[in-house]
């Protein structure tokens, strides 16, 4: 995509467009899809969660057997699984309630405690297929979003090989992230601590202005991973995914929209809503499924905002070449033809 297309994919976000996309929301019956990828991905989170420890774990052996001199002199210590998580999950916990939050926190805390990489290497194909459904509600949903008739869909174990394969690359995806964060802030310590020890009266000044750098890239990068998410869900979770539909402009805005809405959703949760009063026990459960329910519908608005404005385009190229062809029959030269004589009867008098 362009970067001309890519700009102007935000010519067409006008009333018109929205009431469409309004309709169509509702039409293809999104929020009740979203509370099924939702409820799937309650079930698959903490055996994702499980999964992403074990790539986590096997990343860092091969690093350290492979980088030890680099761990040392980023200072990276033996607790550095623990540490990734803690800075992944302070991370996460930017745009999660606070309820919803602590509950996590108890059950990865629990899994990084117990060290266990040949129970997490054994687990990981089991967790990485059940962590697969809640891609697999998403991909039924984007069909619906691209309305692919069901003979026109994927078969089962296409399907599930792509479920597989995007559960996968958003494991990888968050592990990279993960390890940025934690190698990256260590390093800008290091480069931070350098620029102290230079003999200039800025360079204590210099310092902080690079550590606070670092703190404010963190959200950006964060939702840059998010985006990036969506991007891949967007282009390969539909069966049939038609060329030039836009891909990157809605998967942003999706990923702004989600960082909006799950700051409204802390706040409201932390200040207004006291869901323990009312679900008791489980009020952080049921919390933790209201994040997931409005996260999943975001993320299907966004794929129906590029549908929508897909067509709109195709649309408009369709016009203009059609006026086109038009104008250039329109000025083509004129051929005057003599009409054919009548014929003329044999029998006829002179």
């Amino acid at each position: 995509m362009g970067l001309a297309r890519f700009w102007s994919f935000f010519y067409y976000l006008n009333y018109s467009t929205v009431n469409k996309i309004v309709r169509r929301v509702f039409r293809r019956r999104l929020p009740g899809l979203s509370a099924e990828i939702a409820f799937n991905a309650m079930l698959a989170l903490f055996p994702a969660f499980l999964a992403l420890i074990a790539a986590i774990g096997l990343l860092e052996e091969s690093l350290q057997s492979s980088f030890e001199d680099l761990a040392v002199y980023l200072d990276v210590k033996d607790d550095s699984l623990q540490s990734t998580l803690r800075n992944l999950a302070a991370e996460l916990r930017i745009f999660m309630p606070d309820s919803a939050w602590d509950l996590l926190s108890d059950v990865t805390n629990e899994i990084a405690r117990t060290k266990s990489t040949s129970l997490l290497s054994l687990s990981f194909a089991a967790t990485l297929w059940v962590s697969s459904t809640a891609i697999g509600s998403a991909m039924n949903a984007l069909d619906q979003i691209h309305r692919i008739p069901p003979k026109r869909r994927r078969p089962f174990w296409q399907a599930k090989l792509v479920s597989l394969g995007l559960t996968l690359g958003s494991i990888v995806l968050l592990v990279i992230a993960s390890f940025l964060i934690l190698i990256g802030g260590s390093l800008v310590q290091f480069i931070a601590d350098a620029v102290r020890s230079l003999p200039l009266v800025e360079s204590e000044q210099g310092a902080l202005l690079l550590l606070d750098t670092w703190r404010q890239l963190s959200l950006p990068f964060a939702l840059a991973t998010v985006a990036i998410a969506f991007a891949l869900i967007y282009r390969f979770a539909p069966s049939r995914w038609r060329r030039r539909t836009p891909i990157l402009p809605g998967a942003i805005l999706a990923a702004l929209s989600w960082v909006s809405i799950s700051f409204l959703f802390r706040t409201y949760v932390d200040n207004f809503g006291n869901y323990n009063k009312v679900y008791g026990a489980i009020g952080a459960v049921i919390v933790l499924m209201l994040w997931l329910y409005l996260s999943s519908l975001v993320m299907l608005i966004g794929c129906q905002l590029n549908v929508t404005v897909g067509e709109a385009m195709r649309s408009k190229a369709r016009r203009q070449a059609l006026i086109a062809q038009l104008q250039t029959e329109s000025t083509a030269p004129l051929t005057i033809v003599d009409p054919p004589l009548p014929p003329t009867s044999t029998g006829q008098r002179q």
